[in-house]
């Protein structure tokens, strides 16, 4: 059976012992009155044998009234004692749901305190996932130049070849007109100094085209390189925001349970402080009832009082009839 139950019994138990205790009280006073009454009638009647069975009448029922009474005495104090174990049981059970309440509002502070933390690191991670947005955005903006600057170097790659082939074929014209101009003799002497000018020309030409095609292949090679850490640089930086999403997703899953257990603690709390103040009403009622047994008590040791001189007058009666 649960506390409730038993205060319930208890308390059940008690208005039957205080109703029992009424009713024998009234039975006592009714039975006092009549007995009254029948000395007085005996005594104006002078009749010795009506005396002699109202004094054997008075004696009977005054055995009988102190009977009940005793009776009920042990029910009273059976009832007080129960009252009693009742309310010390009821204090520890005060002092049990008061430190049950601290305890919960302390775990409660302490939800809130990690769910503070929780949305700090919540916050701490979306300022991570906008700084690698805006990461991902410059490299993204770096790729894309490097693919331009590529288009370009390939551009002046090719400007470099056509001069080397013009070059080459500049050279190539220039021999062949110091070839005529050999064959023409002493009319060709001018036009062959020209053509070896024409060929230093080319060569000169040349060298600085094969100059600039050797820096243009160091350049692609560069930016290829760059390309590729660019890429990889991209996919470091899409996995590291993919990892801070599911940190972000864990922070929102962790606060909102959280949250929950704040709720529940501040569910427990209250509820802990209902019962604190049913179990202070309790007490209030237990200490009524408690008082009342004692009224009862006193009333009942009155009333046995007042039995047990009825009796010995009556038993005076006897004697002297």
């Amino acid at each position: 059976m649960t506390n409730a139950g038993l205060l319930n019994e208890q308390i059940k138990g008690a208005e039957m012992s205080l109703d029992g205790l009424f009713w024998t009280l009234l039975l006592a006073a009714v039975v006092l009155s009549g007995v009254s009454a029948a000395i007085a009638i005996i005594i104006a009647g002078g009749v010795s044998k009506s005396i002699t069975q109202s004094a054997s009448l008075i004696t009977s029922s005054s055995s009988e009234i102190a009977a009940t009474i005793e009776q009920q005495e042990r029910t009273a104090s059976q009832q007080a004692a129960a009252v009693n174990e009742t309310t010390t049981t009821m204090d520890e059970l005060g002092a049990s749901s008061r430190q049950s309440t601290e305890q919960a509002d302390a775990a409660a502070s302490a939800a809130q305190e990690v769910l503070k933390l929780t949305d700090s690191g919540n916050h701490a991670v979306q300022e991570t996932l906008e700084g690698m947005e805006d990461l991902q955005k410059k490299v993204a903006a770096i790729a894309e130049q490097t693919m331009r600057l590529s288009e370009q170097t390939n551009q002046i790659g090719n400007i470099s070849q056509v001069v080397t082939d013009l070059a080459n074929q500049t050279n190539m014209l220039a021999l062949n007109a110091a070839v005529e101009a050999v064959r023409a003799g002493e009319q060709g002497k001018g036009f062959s100094v020209v053509a070896t000018e024409i060929r230093k020309l080319a060569d000169q030409s040349k060298q600085p085209a094969e100059r600039i095609g050797g820096l243009v292949s160091d350049i692609q090679n560069a930016i290829n390189v760059t390309v590729m850490v660019t890429d990889e640089g991209t996919k470091t930086v899409r996995s590291e925001m993919e990892i801070a999403q599911r940190t972000a997703q864990t922070f929102s899953s962790v606060a909102e349970s959280i949250n929950n257990v704040v709720i529940n603690n501040q569910q427990i709390s209250l509820n802990i402080r209902q019962q604190n103040k049913a179990v202070q009403q309790v007490l209030e009622a237990m200490s009524s009832i408690n008082q009342g047994a004692q009224e009862t008590a006193s009333g009942l040791n009155q009333t046995k009082v007042g039995t047990k001189q009825l009796n010995e007058a009556s038993v005076e009666l006897l004697a002297i009839i």
